[in-house]
């Protein structure tokens, strides 16, 4: 037997673009939206240090991309803008089929919000996407939109009961004109990993009732505890290089004018080697000059042990 295919619900939520407010009448109250819940609880610093007159400006250039890009899904409008080009690849390169724009979703309780993009793969599932126009994707603005979008796919699947998202992403659509006349042009797809639905119903209730949450992906207090000796210690670890190197340059330069090729003590050994040439293979290089042949077969895949970076 078939599957019987989703019609998304329409729920009674009332949006006031104005002051971008919520309000669900049955209830006679106003609903929290989800990025102003997200900026309470686990980005506070969102805009912090930003001038006004930025923020306002990048709204602006933001609701314009918005509006040019639901014009096109809703209506078949394109406004000739390289935005609007850009998204249109995108959807075509990622197999996304277009179900609804600015879709209104809610608890029906304390919380409500729009999803940009809602995607139908087939009669049952999903996938939903966030337009964003940031000039840089950094890592919390990334955390937060998985944070967001992980959010609105609790909220979508229980609004449509039988309904399943798929993935979760983000467009990154961007092509601002620079002061120089150049084009600050983005057009990425980023596809995010959802955080567990247990994980944000913890959340959307410790806030609910007026506490704090306490973010299981944050850093671990006993490493957070140790930034002071990672700093130290990696201090210590670039001053002992620049040390050595300094050491091992006069050596050398020692060595080459005596034409000294080793040098040892009852304990250490100094070996000088002597200047050479090193041949590499090209492989892009050779996959272009001879793209009639199939290398797959002389390829060797080799694991690749995890590591960290890190910043200070």
């Amino acid at each position: 037997m078939a599957t019987k295919r989703i019609e998304l619900k329409q729920c009674s939520v009332v949006f006031n673009p104005e002051d971008h407010t919520y309000y669900l009448p049955e209830k006679k109250k106003f609903l929290s939206g989800i990025t102003g819940m997200l900026e309470r609880q686990l980005f506070p610093d969102t805009y912090a240090g930003i001038p006004e007159a930025i923020i306002k400006q990048a709204a602006e250039y933001g609701t314009s991309v918005h509006q040019s890009i639901e014009a096109f899904d809703m209506d078949w409008e394109n406004d000739g803008t390289q935005e609007v080009a850009d998204y249109i690849s995108l959807t075509s390169e990622n197999g996304l089929v277009h179900e609804t724009s600015e879709y209104l979703i809610t608890d029906g309780e304390n919380y409500a919000s729009m999803i940009d993009k809602v995607y139908r793969v087939d009669e049952t599932t999903f996938d939903i996407g966030d337009i964003k126009t940031y000039g840089v994707m950094t890592p919390e603005k990334r955390e937060k939109a998985r944070w967001q979008l992980s959010i609105y796919a609790y909220l979508f699947e229980l609004m449509n009961k039988k309904a399943k998202i798929r993935r979760i992403f983000i467009l990154h659509i961007r092509n601002k004109a620079k002061k120089d006349g150049s084009f600050d042009h983005i057009s990425d797809f980023i596809e995010l990993v959802r955080i567990p639905s247990e994980i944000v119903k913890d959340l959307l209730y410790t806030d609910s009732i007026g506490q704090q949450f306490s973010n299981p992906y944050a850093i671990p207090e006993d490493i957070k505890s140790q930034e002071s000796v990672i700093r130290k210690l990696i201090q210590a670890k670039t001053d002992a290089e620049t040390r050595l190197n300094s050491i091992k340059a006069r050596i050398l330069s020692l060595m080459e004018a005596q034409d000294v090729k080793s040098w040892a003590t009852e304990t250490m050994r100094i070996t000088r080697k002597l200047p050479t040439t090193r041949s590499s293979f090209s492989l892009a290089d050779f996959k272009e000059a001879h793209s009639d042949i199939d290398i797959e077969p002389y390829m060797k895949t080799s694991q690749v042990a995890g590591s960290i970076t890190i910043t200070l």
